[in-house]
């Protein structure tokens, strides 16, 4: 009786995340360039990080591993260097989505709006318009 009263709690719970709507919250200028700027920190920490990894497996593996007789710590190295290696690679390999979602963000940052541009002419030049619309492109430096 306890289990079926839990199970039956359980799935209405469930079905209900799922059938709520969620709004999400528009992000601004300011929130694209922090996302972008962290997650390229983020990407360089994991590709120095898994390529560190991956070059000290590739030595530990190197100078332990021995084809015919070797020794149970020395099978035991050249197996931690190997599984070094391949994580180490992976981390190295895992950065690259992340710098190209923070190259992806910082450009959503970049604002082209029309607008009207005044123009730089005499002041009595008769009929001519004193601005005309032109196409503003704004990219943040910072």
């Amino acid at each position: 009786m306890k289990t079926k009263l839990i199970l039956t709690v359980l799935i209405t719970a469930f079905l209900l995340g799922f059938s709520t709507q969620t709004f999400a919250q528009e992000m601004s200028k300011e929130n694209y360039l922090e996302k972008s700027r962290k997650q390229k920190t983020t990407a360089w920490i994991l590709l120095g990080g898994g390529v560190a990894m991956a070059v000290t497996g590739a030595i530990l593996f190197d100078e332990n591993f021995i084809l015919f007789g070797a020794s149970d710590a020395e099978e035991n190295k050249a197996g931690i260097g190997g599984a070094m290696f391949v994580v180490g690679g992976l981390a190295a390999l895992g950065s690259v989505p992340l710098f190209i979602s923070s190259s992806s963000n910082a450009k959503k940052t970049a604002k082209i709006s029309f607008k009207n541009q005044p123009l730089n002419n005499l002041r009595y030049a008769g009929n001519i318009p004193k601005s005309i619309p032109s196409v503003h492109i704004s990219i943040p430096l910072n």
